[in-house]
């Protein structure tokens, strides 16, 4: 597991992943289920290195089932507990993992003492940092400082730190982030050039969110001249181990020509058949593995150009399909008004069906051009402090008059006012896409938008529905670009892809609620004051 460790350290993945699945061979061959779990487990800390959580969480969980069998393995099972949290946190929904929580919390009632009380109170600080629970994250932090100051351990050090600028990053504090990353930056410099690339890299993404676009172009300069670096290194390694199996390869023959003067010629002659052999066996072997290689290469290279064709021919169907519908209609009713034998009633009515069609067409169009403005970052977000309680009321007054259902549309909030710095036309596009989304599925019963104050820093909206709802398979599809999960249904499928990155600029999340079953419920986070960039573009 050291072994395994330092090869991660030093960036060389692939043969840390090697010498981890020797390991479980070796366990494996002789039997040795507490080998087997340490094998397995030094496989899923290879791969949550390299940022494989999927598989990484798959080989925590086959190595907690072996390791709770084993008798006095506490003390593993809380480390192995504690990794295979950090990997869900950043692969699963939050609501997911609170099972895992409470066995970790089991594990502590059962051992419960300094130092391994580390990984609890550092479960919890991630957690509470992802769900953007930062009061509770900061105890958090307090406890992990306690324990640090009774047990100075480096390893224990590093990871606090790298807590405290995530901290920091959530709560806005850019320079206090940067300063955490500097102190880890010193200690890996010279120790660990894998990791401090991964440092540089989200020492960048501060920077970049700091509006420091020069200084993050330079970190990513010398991120890239590391990365050369690092390849150069492993590059050099690959040739001396070679260059080392070429001299065992020559020592042998040389050893070998000398003791064939010593043999009958019969021998001589079949030493030189099983050299033949042997030769010919590695050579076959080793053209196997590069033409496997190749075939694997060539899969994923065919899986995505496979996956570009179909997300280009969705994206032309339906915007053919949607498209054709409001021009069918320009196109006919245009003629129509040509006649001159049509009274004025049918003029009029033709000429909304195609006023109607037009801004249909129009929608679809903009909602194109928002994607892409959004992808690239073109789009501009003026900032400015609103009463963020009028502005819902605005929006409940608007839909209600251009709904086309029988549902009532209604807002709820305890706040008689809420003072919120925000894009007001963006945000208040997020709303109206949501609630128009929820007319086209609830014909009758009620849609509501609700607010709340979740914290003093956090806005909290819901729209929820008593429509027919969303299935648990196609609820993590939802946000997917084109998604219809109605394909009679009207639009492109990029509303809900729209709305998400407009969220994200705004510096919230969005979801759906898995477990609400009246119909569908969709929440998003907005924060009440941006940060210091975003104030001074309002000013």
């Amino acid at each position: 597991m050291m072994a395994v460790q330092a090869l991660v350290t030093e960036g060389n993945i692939s043969l840390a992943i090697n010498n981890a699945n020797s390991m479980y061979q070796q366990a494996k061959t002789i039997d040795y289920p507490f080998g087997t779990a340490l094998a397995l487990r030094a496989l899923a800390d290879t791969y949550q290195s390299s940022g494989n959580f999927q598989s990484a969480m798959e080989s925590y969980e086959e190595s907690l089932k072996i390791m709770q069998k084993i008798p006095a393995s506490n003390s593993y099972l809380k480390t192995s507990m504690f990794y295979l949290i950090l990997s869900e946190l950043n692969f699963k929904p939050m609501a997911d993992i609170q099972k895992d929580f409470s066995y970790l919390e089991s594990l502590y009632h059962k051992e419960s003492g300094l130092p391994n009380d580390f990984y609890l109170p550092c479960s919890y600080a991630y957690y509470y940092i992802q769900t953007n629970m930062l009061p509770k994250a900061l105890e958090c932090l307090k406890q992990l400082d306690t324990i640090c100051k009774q047990y100075p351990y480096p390893y224990y050090f590093s990871i606090s730190s790298y807590m405290y600028a995530s901290y920091h990053i959530e709560s806005k504090e850019y320079d206090k982030a940067l300063k955490e990353y500097d102190e880890l930056l010193a200690i890996t410099k010279k120790s660990a050039l894998f990791r401090h690339v991964q440092l540089l890299q989200e020492r960048a993404k501060v920077l970049a969110l700091m509006g420091e676009k020069q200084e993050a172009c330079k970190v990513y300069e010398v991120i890239n001249n590391l990365k050369d670096s690092l390849d150069a290194q492993s590059y050099l390694r690959q040739i001396n181990e070679l260059h080392t199996l070429y001299q065992i390869d020559k020592s042998e023959h040389n050893y070998i020509n000398i003791q064939k003067n010593l043999y009958y010629w019969s021998l001589s002659v079949i030493l030189i058949i099983v050299v033949l052999i042997i030769s010919a066996i590695f050579h076959i072997k080793r053209n196997n593995n590069r033409l496997l290689q190749s075939q694997r290469e060539q899969e994923e290279a065919k899986k995505q150009a496979e996956k570009s064709i179909h997300t280009k021919s969705l994206f032309l169907s339906n915007m053919s399909h949607e498209i054709r519908t409001p021009l069918n209609a320009l196109s006919g009713f245009s003629s129509i008004l040509t006649e001159e034998s049509i009274d004025n009633e049918t003029k009029q009515q033709c000429n909304d069906i195609i006023q109607q069609n037009s801004e249909l067409l129009l929608k679809l169009i903009n909602d194109v051009i928002d994607l892409s403005s959004l992808e690239i970052g073109k789009m501009k977000f003026k900032f400015k402090e609103c009463d963020i309680v009028a502005l819902c009321r605005n929006v409940i007054d608007m839909v209600e008059k251009i709904k086309q259902t029988q549902a009532e549309v209604r807002f709820s909030t305890s706040l008689s006012s809420l003072k919120l710095t925000t894009d007001s036309a963006r945000l208040q596009q997020v709303l109206i896409n949501l609630l128009i989304n929820a007319t086209k599925f609830t014909t009758q019963g009620t849609i509501t938008l609700e607010l709340i104050k979740q914290t003093e820093d956090t806005a909290l909206f819901s729209v929820s529905d008593t429509g027919c709802g969303i299935s648990k398979e196609n609820q993590n599809k939802i946000f997917n670009r084109f998604e219809k999960l109605d394909e009679n249904a009207q639009g492109t499928g990029l509303g809900l892809s729209i709305c998400q990155l407009i969220i994200e600029q705004l510096g919230g999340k969005i979801w759906i609620d898995p477990g609400y079953d009246k119909g569908a419920r969709f929440l998003f986070t907005h924060p009440i004051r941006q940060g210091q960039i975003k104030e001074e573009e309002t000013r």
